[in-house]
């Protein structure tokens, strides 16, 4: 009677109790296997570097280093051997700074549009712009550099078929997004005290956005353009659709020119004659990983160096504050005051110094102003134009195309009787397979990480790695994939194989976006919790996870969405001649990106008609699950009270 009115006593090894031994037994368990799945990272890394030295052990046991990096004849054959990587590689740095001084210009000049002088309302419609753009596949990007701004190329400036000025401007399209989002985020966290300042000395709105913003976020606009540079440098699919396959020293972007990545592509693609020239594609993949490498090292410091207002040198320098330096120009009626502000160890000590001043009108300041607002405003509308010319030129090509025959037919040589069904299964597989994967992996790393990881140094190791991860050239990822899985574990080229190879393109993404969200759960849930006796991962579980939800939901989905559009990284495993649908793990399969490259590679018009069709089923899907993303995340911040 007594136990019914009481209740009886917990038992030592009940769950519900954190001090039970069983209990704080799961719980280590569970942090166990979180940690495992961050640490997981490194395996993928050091399957990177084992793949990249293991394929270019022989061909540099045939060819001397100094040879490959200096020779400037590119000629992969038994017959006449040749591996000067100059050719290939200039033609690399041709497209990448080509792309770079377009899309620097056009992408700092939208996002200072966006940050300090669009409305609400405008920056509300141009952002979704900017995600498209950034959403494309980059198989979608090379089928509009072919079709349609190589046409123009040859037409008007007697370019070849294949050019190097196509694939720039394609490639230019591709990296703006990239340096406006950085470049914006990095203004948009400028302090407001600075332009209230400014503009109470008497500055214009454009003087304070040119002269005190931008200096001030220079270096996530720096930051910016090397990101974008990386990611031009390990561009494939762009540049093996569009600026050819001839290894050449040349300036001139009308010229036909190869790259690294396009190289690698046409081993993967079986272009490639089988012997040294295929261990050469990994010695080629090596060079363009060390260099993204470099590139993506320097720009993550310079992002690290935002964030925390230290340099990355040393411990000691990281605990040191930086001096700022504040410019603020006053110009009033004809006199202009440049006062440099220095911030030494605290924000007390500031001095100024006054320039000689020169008269300058006021209408002609507001004038520049008006000038200048215009054209980085245009900025924003050529971005507008690009995505209208892409959409509308895809649609044009390919809506005529898609009937209940194209989408429920087989492959086939007969252009009219080509179908992509079994290439739509084989796709879901593929998507379903990458989910399972990554979702647990990403999200348990995120979750170690934040809630679990103390500051040491393999923690900071942790997230080098998964940053690196993040900047590999995507074609790298398939030489990785066909090594370790396809090879070493006998997966074979199936789903399996291709599922894991998307999952480590994706998990970065994951890890970035999962951690953002459980740094936007407020501290005082957790300190609640644990305030009445919660343990660490009752926290996580009951009051963390719950509320970061949504924004891990959407950065799972977003992830897929752009693993599912890759086609580089899955050109060494996918079946070209594949008839019927996988039905298993370890069946071969053909997804829609490769499917798309395979029929706009075709000479005949028919194929490049069914390639748009098919670009326009890959772009419905990709817009779809980034609908249900924005749904999840606009449904989530209308419901969030804190």
């Amino acid at each position: 009677m007594k136990d019914k009115i009481l209740g009886k006593k917990p038992k030592l090894a009940d769950e519900g109790n954190p001090f039970s031994l069983k209990f704080n037994f799961k719980e280590n368990l569970i942090v166990i296997l979180l940690f495992i799945s961050a640490s997981i990272a490194i395996f993928f890394s050091a399957a990177i570097i084992y793949t990249l030295f293991s394929g270019s052990y022989d061909f540099f046991s045939e060819v001397d280093l100094i040879e490959f990096l200096t020779g400037t004849i590119w000629v992969p054959t038994e017959i006449f051997r040749a591996f000067g990587v100059l050719p290939i590689l200039s033609g690399t740095i041709l497209i990448a700074g080509g792309a770079l001084l377009i899309s620097i210009p056009l992408g700092i000049s939208a996002a200072l549009f966006l940050s300090e002088f669009a409305s609400i309302r405008l920056r509300s419609f141009v952002k979704p712009i900017i995600e498209i753009l950034a959403g494309i596949p980059s198989i979608v990007y090379g089928f509009f550099a072919l079709m349609f701004i190589s046409p123009i190329f040859r037409d008007y400036f007697g370019a070849s078929y294949f050019n190097a000025a196509s694939a720039i401007i394609a490639v230019a399209i591709m990296i703006m997004p990239i340096i406006i989002s950085i470049s914006d985020d990095a203004m948009k966290a400028i302090p407001n005290h600075l332009r209230e300042t400014s503009l109470a000395l008497g500055a214009t709105r454009w003087e304070t956005s040119t002269r005190i913003i931008m200096p001030a976020a220079s270096s996530g606009i720096i930051a910016s353009i090397l990101l974008g540079l990386a990611r031009a440098l390990g561009e494939t699919m762009v540049v093996v659709l569009a600026a050819g396959s001839i290894a050449r020293l040349t300036l001139n972007p009308f010229d036909e020119t190869m790259t690294m990545s396009a190289y690698i592509a046409k081993v993967a693609t079986g272009d490639i004659p089988p012997g040294l020239a295929v261990s050469a594609g990994f010695a080629v993949g090596l060079l363009l990983f060390l260099i993204t490498y470099v590139v993506n090292t320097i720009a993550s410091r310079v992002v690290i160096q935002i964030k925390t207002g230290t340099t990355v040198k040393s411990k000691k320098k990281q605990k040191q504050k930086i001096n700022v330096l504040i410019r603020i120009f006053t110009k009033i009626k004809e006199k202009i005051t440049i006062s440099i502000v220095f911030i030494r160890e605290n924000l007390s000590k500031i001095r100024f110094k006054i320039l000689k001043p020169r008269p300058v009108s006021l209408r002609k300041r507001y004038m520049k102003q008006k000038i200048g607002i215009t054209l980085i405003g245009g900025s924003i509308i050529i971005a507008a134009i690009f995505l209208v010319l892409l959409l509308g030129h895809v649609l044009s090509q390919g809506i005529g195309g898609i009937n209940i025959t194209f989408l429920t037919s087989y492959p086939s040589w007969i252009p009219e009787k080509a179908g992509i069904f079994p290439i739509i299964i084989g796709s879901v597989y593929l998507m379903v397979l990458t989910l399972a994967f990554t979702a647990p992996l990403g999200v348990g790393a995120a979750i170690y990480l934040n809630e679990f990881a103390k500051d040491t140094r393999y923690t900071r190791f942790l997230r080098r790695i998964i940053q690196n991860l993040a900047g590999v050239p995507s074609i790298v990822f398939g030489l990785m994939g066909v090594t370790i899985f396809v090879t070493l574990f006998q997966f074979g080229p199936s789903l399996l194989s291709g599922s894991l190879i998307l999952t480590i393109m994706a998990l970065p993404i994951v890890v970035v976006a999962t951690e953002e969200a459980l740094k936007s759960v407020p501290d005082s849930f957790r300190e609640a919790a644990k305030g009445v006796g919660s343990t660490k991962w009752q926290v996580v579980r009951h009051h963390v996870l719950p509320n970061a939800s949504p924004g891990i939901m959407t950065g799972i989905i977003l992830s897929i969405s752009r693993a599912i559009g890759e086609t580089a990284p899955i050109l060494f495993i996918v079946s070209f001649f594949a008839k019927s649908a996988p039905t298993g793990i370890f069946d071969s399969f053909m997804a829609l990106p490769a499917q798309i490259f395979y029929w706009t590679t075709q000479p005949k018009e028919e194929f490049h008609v069914l390639a748009a069709s098919t670009i326009i089923v890959l772009l419905i899907i990709l817009l779809a699950m980034n609908t249900i993303a924005i749904i999840i995340r606009q449904r989530a911040q209308a419901k969030r009270d804190w």
